[in-house]
């Protein structure tokens, strides 16, 4: 398959992932905001952060409120990795390699773009809420199930789900960070657990990845931020787990030409050997924000060799 192609497959599926992903992100900034009304504006800055996008929401000049926040991150033209921007990479992504969709998968993706722009004309940026964050996860739930559904199981799916579980795993790291980003604690105690708003905190970060249920019928107890660390990167049954985005990638990358993948095939090999044997203790006790940060430096050294392996024209 010509890198060109593949290149789009990937990104198309990155970009729609990210879109779903922020979603999640900024929807779970909102619920914490609720729980504490009266927090400074160092909250609302925490999606800014763990996206990285300080700076470009610095160069709006805008103050540093929630609203100002969710309205950059769902809806600015000039921010790469708005709620919009994604929806319309994705759509273009997809539309330069038509032949390689099915006819439902491209009239999901075309559709979405159709409504998302008859959306941006009747939601005020400014009072974005729950009901846009809902509908954007459902359409790229929509999405997956229909190329699961019709897609023929060769080389444009495969560069599909690659995309998919890469991004996803990027991003999981980072919502974890929503509730341990700027001065959290590497440690937990009982103090800290036993805060009050702790519980709906929590809450809201399982929610966030689609995991509350999980935990209740993992751990039948109540919610901790020691068990939450625990299922959202080790668990190999939860889909938007760390470990489970490695096992699926590394399974991906086998079905694809080895030729040029030694790299990338290793580096996911040795990302899913340390979800695969590590413990939610040895990383408490490595102190929970440096590996993250670790993880996310691994991820992007891992997409860089997925992009030379395969995308780079030779």
């Amino acid at each position: 398959m010509l890198s060109r192609v593949a290149s789009h497959l990937y990104w198309m599926s990155r970009y729609l992932e990210r879109s779903e992903n922020m979603a999640r992100i900024l929807d779970v900034t909102q619920s914490l905001a609720m729980l504490d009304p009266g927090a400074d504006s160092g909250g609302a800055m925490t999606p800014i952060v763990i996206t990285e996008a300080q700076a470009e929401f610095a160069a709006t000049k805008l103050p540093a409120t929630y609203a100002n926040v969710v309205a950059f991150l769902a809806w600015d033209l000039d921010h790469p990795s708005s709620i919009r921007n994604c929806i319309e990479a994705t759509r273009e992504n997809a539309r330069a390699v038509r032949g390689s969709l099915t006819s439902e998968m491209w009239e999901n993706i075309n559709d979405t773009w159709i409504a998302f722009q008859e959306k941006s004309r009747a939601i005020d940026p400014m009072m974005t809420g729950n009901e846009f964050f809902e509908w954007v996860k459902e359409r790229s739930h929509l999405f997956r199930g229909v190329t699961f559904a019709t897609a023929r199981r060769d080389q444009p799916y495969h560069f599909t789900r690659l995309g998919t579980f890469i991004e996803r795993a990027d991003n999981t790291a980072r919502i974890l960070n929503v509730k341990y980003a700027e001065g959290a604690p590497d440690e937990f105690d009982e103090s800290d657990e036993q805060a009050e708003g702790e519980y709906y905190r929590l809450s809201a970060v399982l929610r966030s990845v689609s995991a509350l249920e999980a935990y209740r019928d993992t751990y039948r107890d109540v919610i901790d931020a020691r068990r939450v660390a625990e299922i959202m990167i080790f668990d190999p049954k939860l889909p938007r787990s760390l470990r489970f985005c490695f096992d699926e990638a590394t399974l991906v990358l086998d079905e694809l030409p080895r030729e040029s993948s030694r790299l990338p095939r290793r580096l996911a090999a040795e990302m899913n050997a340390k979800l695969r044997y590590g413990s939610v203790d040895e990383v408490l006790e490595y102190g929970l924000k440096r590996y993250l940060a670790d993880f996310l430096l691994d991820m992007v050294k891992f997409g860089n060799s997925v992009n030379t392996a395969y995308m780079e024209l030779r």
